[in-house]
């Protein structure tokens, strides 16, 4: 696997953090994840503990450490001094109070890559403001908002997979440099400015508007539903599109409004399309929008799209032994495909293999329980 021989200590909890590493994992990396006595969080989700932590972990090595014990930080600390990357998520400040900041892991193993994703990164007012992604797409200017203005919150956590992207572009590059140079870096990721950074065409907009950092409705680009209670969604504003669209429907006079600003601007074109599309099935107007090569999809939920043809024809689902389904990942490589571990590990699993190869025998190990620096069944 590409990524063989990698060792990433992974501190970080939740989904960021562990999202990141298990794509490493998923390409041959070896990811030893170090929870703190209770687990990672996840594990204790209300709604779906296997599966919040399953989805984010799977494929890594757990190792169940209390880092407040010298004990527990001596056994980080020589974990961290022969790995690659390290990922955490802590609040700004908490891995130097344990002892485990950069500047003192850098000493250890100059070739460290040391990546650090927070919601609102090292620096600046909000550094220690604990936060998830409904609370960085607020601030960020993304909560999308119904047509009275209402924020709509509980949708895909965008901010979080983005952190997650770029802390996995920026730990490779760092990789790169480690490679040519022998010197690792720091990285400091916070999911607020990958969000902004998303929206580049929206910045300078937004910079010449009063502060509006979001556009008028466009017509073109909206969900409709149709006779049968069913939604679409059209997907193109370029002028073919819409003279596809118009032009069969008896509207041409409407395409000048729809290439252009949207808003009230748009308000005939809007009713125009939501009194024909509320005309039939959903069905019927997909098959119509297909023949007219207009953009257009069905509005889904994620079970449904999961099983929609194109889901199944990109292998975006793949099975365990016992027969359970799985994301399959989106990276597609021709030569080397992911081979994901699609099992994760119990609270602890692997404690005794690894303090093994950290060089602490079975006396060692016991003692290590007894002061609970590490815990699980020895």
């Amino acid at each position: 696997m590409k990524l063989s021989g990698l060792q990433v200590v992974d501190f970080s909890q939740f989904m960021p953090g562990p999202t990141l590493t298990s794509v490493l994992a998923d390409h041959g990396a070896r990811v030893i994840k170090v929870e703190p006595p209770a687990g990672d969080p996840t594990r204790h989700d209300p709604e779906s503990p296997e599966d919040f932590y399953a989805a984010c972990n799977r494929g890594k090595q757990s190792l169940c450490l209390d880092l407040k014990r010298p004990e527990g930080l001596q056994v980080a600390l020589s974990l961290a001094a022969r790995a690659d990357v390290l990922v955490e998520s802590f609040r700004p400040g908490v891995a130097e109070r344990l002892g485990l900041g950069y500047e003192a892991l850098r000493a250890l193993n100059p070739r460290l890559v040391y990546c650090s994703l927070s919601a609102f990164g090292q620096t600046g007012p909000l550094r220690e403001l604990a936060g998830h992604d409904s609370v960085v797409q607020a601030l960020g200017g993304t909560l999308p908002r119904e047509r009275d203005g209402t924020p709509v919150t509980g949708g895909a956590p965008v901010s979080a997979l983005l952190g997650s992207l770029t802390g996995l572009a920026a730990v490779l590059m760092a990789l790169l440099r480690v490679r040519d140079s022998g010197i690792g870096d720091y990285l400091d990721i916070a999911m607020h400015d990958c969000l902004l950074n998303a929206r580049p065409y929206a910045i300078r907009h937004a910079l010449t508007s009063n502060g509006a950092s979001h556009r008028d409705e466009l017509a073109m680009l909206s969900a409709y539903r149709c006779a049968d209670g069913e939604w679409l969604c059209l997907g193109g504003r370029e002028p073919r599109f819409c003279q596809q669209l118009l032009t069969p429907l008896g509207r041409a006079d409407l395409i000048p409004a729809a290439q252009g600003p949207g808003g009230q601007a748009q308000q005939e074109l809007r009713d125009f399309l939501a009194s024909t599309f509320a005309s039939d099935t959903r069905q019927h107007w997909l098959a119509w929008l297909e023949a007219r090569q207009v953009s257009a999809a069905p509005v889904l939920d994620l079970p449904h799209a999961l099983r929609h043809p194109q889901s199944e024809a990109r292998q975006m689902l793949t099975e365990d032994a016992q027969g359970a389904l799985h994301y399959a990942g989106a990276l597609k490589f021709r030569n080397e495909p992911a081979r994901p571990d699609l099992r994760s590990a119990r609270l602890g699993e692997h404690n005794d293999v690894l303090l093994a190869e950290l060089g602490f025998d079975e006396h060692a190990r016991a003692a290590l329980y007894r002061s609970g620096a590490v815990v699980g069944t020895n």
